[in-house]
């Protein structure tokens, strides 16, 4: 058994985690318990703890559990009865005593299963036993996310399926050609030189006779690396490619080159690999090494773009719809395929462990010198990025879409002047810190504010590590925090950020001790003549500025918010509920529709949650859970707050009309 001592970095480490789940169990085993324990397994693992109790204010409580060994004896009953459980993920080991407060509680520590033991269900029944986790909650997987499970489960690799009646005819012979030259120029005397096109592809795996039936033709491996593109979609209707150039840093703004199927060329993998590879290494201000006459691109920067590239394409699974997506900007490139990691994201930066979704396709590639060996590859990406001393990459995954990114980063690690700041308030504190903890303090200089959830968007370390590192740095006094629970981010001393809350109450005082901008408030008094004139809605207010329709003016925040339907403009509202009345009236929408609405709604103003809530007649949940929270992440919407992204109190801004904003303050 473990006493815990240090009751409160336990309490940081639940409050700041979406991977926790508290089961009371005071007498017996939770009956949810096992969809918390399907959902961690299918998702990226977790912890439940027995014998504790959040509480409505997000408070816990310490119940315990009263009999331990009871409880610990069902659940491993129930763990290896097959009628309860598809499979037991959990040894002893996973299973912990604590001692909190003189209570017992008991500490789970749920894997998570590799894709041989996916779909993990519960009850005997796949369809509605089977579970993921989304956002701090359990949900049962949809058909299409438990038939992936299913085809992720075999032995074969994805791209070895034989395609009946696809031949050579179903082939760009040209793109077979070039890749022939390729491969004869680096090895002139292999012996696949000397094949027919059949046997050569069949060498490479892109060709397979199944000797049972005597049946043979392409491979799914021989269509997507070589194939035409009209007999590629014929096959797989949703698949796409995508490769998109930005002018800028924001994700939002145009791009000035594109690279799609659009019937102009073959539509493969190859052709898209070399296309593509030329325009990413266009223009990157880094040494060329030269042998003979010819220029050869073996920098670093070159080499971890290479594989990044082809380790897009190898691992991506076709049979998700969702396109690969490549985006070049000048501060980043980003590399987007459908499909989840096979193996832990720590375990592929550190190499040596492979498990391709589709080997015969990275094989190709890499009998033409495109990419290392399996399982080097992610390591070798960051092992030369690194040597550039560039941001370390950024390797995630969005569990919701089933998609991983990549993303290369081409900023400096730290900028000497924030790194002289960290040692002039630290000294060699700071230097004897680890690399996880530097970052996050840099991080904190740099954004002047940090939380679990952006340390996560910039580092590829584990959640929990994450977890423990904040209140640790706090401990040890070099962050201090703002707010509780979830809405906790971090400041460097002496720094302040003002809280959601701050913000709000300080509309009740003057508009001159919270410094109001200009652009926030340079119409007031012509706002306020029209009021008097009956004309707008009257914005008199002792306690609040608002502009000619109605809407919040909040200190630091440069576009109106929108709090409260009944304080705006009636013709203004009433164009509000028009712009939402498809949603009010209809409880089933498509979820591009119900996107676009919660946009053309949030266009020029931030507008809150309840608002949300309420022109939409959905729950305010439902909404942050199923709508608003991946509009974040996919850049169509921006917060108001975003160092308390899950404040009650949270605006939502179209992402283009934030961008609009800034162009015309820059002009």
């Amino acid at each position: 058994m473990t006493t815990i001592d240090d009751w409160k970095e336990l309490i940081a480490e639940l409050r700041e985690s979406s991977e926790i789940e508290c089961k009371r169990s005071k007498k017996d085993l939770s009956k949810d318990v096992w969809e918390t324990y399907s959902s961690f397994a299918n998702s990226y693992g977790g912890t439940i703890f027995l014998g504790l109790t959040e509480l409505k204010d997000g408070s816990f409580e310490v119940s315990g559990v009263q009999d331990a060994a009871a409880i610990k004896k069902k659940l491993f009953d129930n763990l290896n009865n097959p009628e309860k459980v598809s499979i037991n993920l959990l040894s002893d080991s996973n299973v912990e005593e604590l001692n909190i407060e003189d209570k017992l509680v008991i500490r789970i520590t749920v894997p998570k299963a590799n894709r041989k033991s996916k779909p993990v269900y519960i009850n005997n029944n796949p369809k509605l036993g089977c579970y993921v986790r989304h956002h701090e909650g359990d949900y049962r997987a949809d058909e299409e996310t438990l038939q992936r499970m299913w085809a992720e489960k075999g032995h074969e690799p994805r791209d070895a399926q034989l395609l009946l009646n696809y031949d050579l005819n179903d082939l760009d012979l040209d793109t077979l050609k070039r890749y022939r030259q390729i491969f004869q120029s680096r090895q002139p005397e292999h012996k696949l030189n000397s094949l027919d096109d059949i046997e050569f592809l069949r060498q490479l795996g892109g060709w397979k006779r199944e000797r049972t039936t005597g049946e043979e033709g392409l491979t799914l491996a021989g269509l997507l690396m070589f194939g035409d593109g009209a007999s590629i979609k014929e096959h797989l209707t949703h698949y796409h490619l995508d490769y998109i150039e930005r002018e800028n840093a924001d994700k939002s703004a145009r791009y000035i080159d594109r690279f799609t199927i659009d019937g102009s060329w073959s539509g493969n993998l190859y052709d898209f690999y070399l296309k593509v590879y030329r325009k990413l290494t266009t223009d990157i201000k880094v040494r060329f090494n030269l042998e003979t006459d010819n220029r050869k691109d073996t920098t670093p920067v070159h080499e971890a773009i290479r594989e990044a590239l082809v380790n897009t394409l190898a691992h991506a699974d076709f049979a998700c719809h969702k396109a690969i997506t490549i985006v070049k900007r000048p501060d980043m490139f980003g590399f987007r395929n459908p499909g989840l990691m096979r193996v832990p994201i720590h375990k592929a930066i550190e190499g040596g462990d492979s498990d391709c979704r589709n080997s015969a396709i990275h094989d190709m590639f890499r009998m033409v010198g495109l990419s290392e060996r399996l399982g080097s590859g992610v390591n070798s990406i960051f092992s030369n990025w690194s040597s550039q001393h560039w941001q370390l990459p950024k390797l995630y995954e969005l569990m919701e879409t089933e998609q991983t990114l990549l993303e290369l980063r081409m900023i400096d690690l730290v900028n000497p002047e924030v790194l002289a700041h960290l040692i002039s308030l630290f000294g060699e504190k700071f230097n004897d810190l680890d690399q996880l903890d530097r970052t996050i303090l840099i991080m904190a200089a740099t954004e002047k504010w940090v939380n679990h959830e952006r340390v996560m968007q910039l580092t590829s370390k584990h959640s929990r590590e994450v977890t423990l590192a904040l209140p640790r740095l706090e401990r040890n006094g070099f962050l201090q925090s703002t707010g509780s629970q979830k809405e906790k981010f971090y400041t460097l001393p002496g720094s302040k950020v003002s809280t959601v809350d701050e913000i709000f109450n300080g509309v009740s005082k003057s508009n001159a001790i919270f410094g109001v901008s200009s652009e926030c408030s340079e119409n007031t008094s012509e706002d306020k003549s029209r009021s008097s004139e009956g004309k707008e809605h009257k914005i008199e207010s002792k306690n609040e500025i608002r502009d000619s329709i109605g809407r919040l003016i909040l200190p630091g925040v440069k576009s109106p918010f929108i709090d409260d339907l009944r304080k705006l403009n009636i013709e203004f509202r009433k164009n509000l509920e028009e712009l939402a009345a498809k949603s009010k009236n209809n409880k089933r929408l498509s979820k591009e529709d119900m996107q676009s609405i919660i946009i053309n709604v949030c266009s020029e103003h931030y507008v809150s949650r309840p608002v949300l809530s309420e022109l939409l007649n959905r729950s305010s949940d439902a909404l942050r859970q199923s709508y608003l929270t991946s509009m974040i992440k996919n850049g169509q919407l921006s917060y108001a707050f975003p160092q308390q992204p899950t404040h009650l109190k949270q605006g939502y801004i179209s992402s283009l009309s934030l961008e609009f904003n800034k162009d015309k303050e820059s002009s």
